[in-house]
């Protein structure tokens, strides 16, 4: 309460003392004056913040970003692996963010440059044998390749939110490095029975940390066999990987958290809907009669007037006594809603997931090649960032220290790299990309733009996931092993190239194509 309101009630006392009528309207006066004083600050808010009738009762809590992810990460992780695990669709959408962000893998090339700023082939070629050797035992447990792991560290991220690797050293007979990686469910991470190392840090989650900078010092973890005290490991050796929503977030959530209710009903819907459509299957017809009238049997026989049918043979022709009917049943299920509702459910998935409606639902119907290529170009701009944040909290973070050790332990011969490791670790990472949609149409697009300077061969090569040096090689390769045979590579008819549709316009035209093609190649 502040000065000037003491005040006034002790006026307002004094006043009660001598007039209490006097006191009561100077009360009612200040309550008229207050409730306007809070109507004005109501006026003043965002519409979003206002209390009516239509928002009820809507006052979320607010709390801090580690609060509200350590009270539901355990539930979000189960529930997300349960819906993995027995949701097609849910499956389905994790498995295209893995494949189209990572695919068989982000293929790491090195880009070391000569003093006068050339590609150092000799030295490049020296650094990825060594990495193609190191990456086949990247694994301390022995049984997943570097890309392999990096495919499972997505999946984790996009599963659980996050994904955790230690970097490890292994004295492990017949290896080629001492160094090695352990991937870990975000599951081991505990608070329970530890300790900061220090009273400026403060232990949440599993993860230590300075509280008045947020520098990360140390990860906890559960004990592999279940009865000593957590493992703690320091930071550094830790690869800790998700996607930061606030400042100061120190755990990861999955982005499929808030299609998980959404999903469930959908999930719960078409079960109730297939089991009902099941058990109206079953009902074949219905024998209708007045209380006088006979149960109708497959045979006339008297004695067998009580013997109810159950089955139904070919080209029965049944005479019904007066008062019986046969009405077939009639399996109204799925209703007509049923689809467009479930199309519905899925389209917002697919907003929360990020992974186009069709990707999602195999559902290719209707498309034409207008509505494809627009959903191709914000699905490959939705994964830009997706592959980018990869590359930097998984690919960064491992060659590093792999160059590290592959220099200490003289794998790689650069007398300088521990002096000044950058111009060595300079590197490329090639995220798997998307083939046109019309290979053709977009291939006479991406000429025209090179040839007049807008885009360059490497851009458009690495949009496909290949890198424009190995496209080089390769045909150069197969110009080579063309000559051995005898072949020469010559351009393909003019009526293939300038009119495609040619192909496509009969069986006759397709056929003289292809014989003017070997004709050239014999020739």
């Amino acid at each position: 309460m502040g000065f000037i309101s003491s005040i006034g009630n002790g006026i307002d006392g004094l006043v009660n003392i001598y007039s209490p009528q006097r006191a009561l309207n100077r009360k009612i006066s200040r309550l008229k004056l207050e409730k306007l004083k809070n109507f004005k600050k109501r006026s003043a808010q965002y519409a979003a913040a206002k209390t009516t009738r239509l928002t009820g009762i809507w006052s979320p809590t607010e709390a801090s970003v580690n609060d509200i992810i350590g009270a539901s990460s355990s539930a979000v992780r189960a529930r997300i692996r349960q819906l993995v695990r027995d949701f097609p669709y849910f499956s389905n959408a994790l498995n295209k963010i893995c494949e189209y962000s990572v695919g068989t893998g982000i293929t790491f090339q090195s880009r070391i440059r000569t003093p006068d700023d050339k590609l150092d082939k000799k030295a490049i070629l020296q650094v990825e044998d060594a990495f193609n050797f190191w990456a086949d035992e990247a694994d301390i447990a022995g049984k997943l390749h570097y890309y392999e792991m990096m495919e499972l560290a997505k999946r984790q991220d996009v599963e659980n939110g996050e994904f955790l690797i230690i970097k490890r050293a292994t004295s492990r007979a017949g290896r080629y490095l001492p160094f090695a990686l352990q991937m870990l469910e975000p599951d081991s991470m505990t608070n329970v029975n530890t300790r900061a190392a220090s009273k400026a840090n403060v232990v949440d989650q599993g993860i230590e940390y300075n509280i008045s900078t947020g520098q990360l010092v140390a990860y906890h973890f559960n004990d592999p066999n279940s009865w000593g005290k957590p493992m703690r490991v320091k930071a550094e050796n830790v690869i800790h990987g998700y996607q930061s929503l606030r400042p100061g977030q120190l755990r990861g959530i999955s982005p499929f958290a808030p299609a998980v209710l959404v999903t469930h009903d959908l999930n719960d819907y078409m079960d109730a809907e297939i089991d009902a459509a099941k058990m109206a299957s079953k009902y074949l017809a219905f024998v209708k009669a007045d209380p006088m009238g006979r149960q109708i049997g497959l045979e006339d026989d008297e004695d067998d007037s009580d013997k109810k049918i159950e089955t139904l043979q070919n080209a029965i022709i049944e005479y019904l006594n007066p008062g019986q009917d046969i009405t077939i049943a009639t399996n109204p299920r799925p209703g007509d809603n049923f689809t467009p509702f479930v199309k519905l459910v899925l389209c917002m998935v697919s907003v929360t997931t990020g992974v186009p409606y069709e990707l999602l639902s195999g559902d290719y119907g209707g498309l034409n090649y207008s509505v494809t290529r627009t959903g191709r170009n914000d699905f490959s701009h939705a994964l830009r960032p997706i592959s980018v944040r990869h590359i930097r909290h998984y690919c960064q973070k491992t060659i590093q220290p792999f160059m590290n050790v592959a220099v200490f332990e003289d794998k790689l011969h650069f007398p300088k790299y521990f002096t000044n490791p950058i111009p060595y670790l300079r590197s490329e990472w090639q995220p798997p990309g998307m083939e046109p949609v019309d290979p053709l149409r977009e291939s006479k697009a991406q000429i025209d733009q090179v040839t007049k300077g807008l885009r360059s061969p490497q851009e458009i090569v690495k949009a496909r996931g290949r890198d424009l040096e190995d496209v080089y090689r390769e045909i150069a390769a197969a110009k080579k092993l063309a000559e051995e045979y005898g072949l020469t590579f010559e351009e393909v008819s003019t009526a293939l190239a300038n009119n495609p549709a040619a192909v496509a316009g009969g069986e006759d035209e397709t056929k003289a194509l292809m014989i003017e093609l070997l004709d050239k190649l014999e020739n």
